[in-house]
């Protein structure tokens, strides 16, 4: 299996800077990301954009804790999914405007990873148990043009990559919940609101670390960040063939063991790999031992 190591793309300026970070997209000419929360007991985090060849990133407050970010076709408004409420947040205005609460008033549980279904109208996202401890978190869908909320599955303990694929029975999704340490497929009517239990794709359980965020990474394959709680030289993400759930490529973040989310990008000089990272929860011998934990890499891809 080939390996190939990333670069840093990013250092964001301070440690509350790099605590959480998710969720990148594209947006505009570069980045868009959420940094889930500013410290272990912070009850806010951020939007951050950087251009691609910005040298600085520009920070926008939220008002909670931010779980994924969406752009949409408006230019500069986003959707955002803020501990129990998803949101249209105006970069321009700095304006944001609640849309729909999550049927969920637990204090430990908040949204976290979401995805747009092919088309547009309408996504998926899930919640995590900020503690990473019980199945408290559940899988929603929201419908844009009735902004209605429904309980796809619950029993989760914390929701995370998602990708879509169409088939002749009808619209898969990939899911991790992060602790089973598995990418469940199920089968998603989006008309009727439900979902139906298909079976495992991959089997991670072999691993010492964790599966977090997802993408599709072209030709029946996806490419899964790996969260490593451990003092390790590098963190990875690895691309995984759907069919047979074998690793066929894996990327390197050197001095940063927990990988967060991974997004594929066009370049000028061809595609590239994204990978956000994260110091949340490192002591601080770890961290005087992961220089570059909570930065943005790029890579190449084979």
């Amino acid at each position: 299996m080939k390996s190939i190591t990333a670069d840093v793309w990013f250092a964001p300026p301070s440690e509350a800077d790099r605590f959480l970070l998710e969720g990148p997209r594209e947006f505009g000419d570069g980045l868009i990301w959420v940094n889930i929360q500013t410290a272990g007991d912070a009850i806010t985090g951020d939007l951050w954009t950087r251009g691609w060849s910005d040298v600085d990133a520009v920070r926008h407050e939220m008002p909670a804790r931010p779980g994924f970010v969406l752009p949409t076709s408006e230019p500069d408004v986003v959707l955002v999914g803020c501990d129990k409420v998803i949101g249209r947040y105006d970069l321009a205005s700095r304006e944001w405007l609640p849309l729909a609460a999550i049927p969920d008033t637990h204090p430990r549980t908040i949204i976290n990873d979401g995805e747009f279904v092919p088309g547009g109208e309408a996504m998926v996202f899930g919640t995590k148990d900020v503690q990473f401890a019980e199945p408290i978190a559940d899988l929603y869908l929201f419908t844009l043009a009735d902004q209605r909320v429904t309980i796809l599955r619950d029993g989760q303990t914390c929701s995370n990559g998602k990708v879509f694929a169409k088939s002749d029975r009808g619209l898969i999704l990939y899911d991790i919940d992060t602790p089973r340490k598995v990418v469940t497929r199920y089968l998603l009517d989006v008309n009727a609101r439900t979902l139906v239990d298909d079976g495992i794709a991959i089997d991670l359980r072999d691993r010492a670390d964790f599966p977090d965020g997802m993408t599709d990474g072209g030709d029946g394959t996806v490419i899964i960040a790996f969260y490593n709680p451990a003092l390790v030289s590098a963190g990875e993400a690895v691309r995984f063939e759907l069919r047979t759930g074998l690793a066929v490529e894996r990327w390197l973040t050197p001095g940063s063991p927990r990988v967060t989310c991974p997004l594929l990008v066009t370049r000028p000089d061809g595609v590239k790999l994204i990978l956000t990272t994260a110091v949340e929860g490192m002591p601080l011998e770890m961290r005087a031992q992961c220089p570059n934990a909570g930065a943005i890499f790029i890579a190449d891809v084979a």
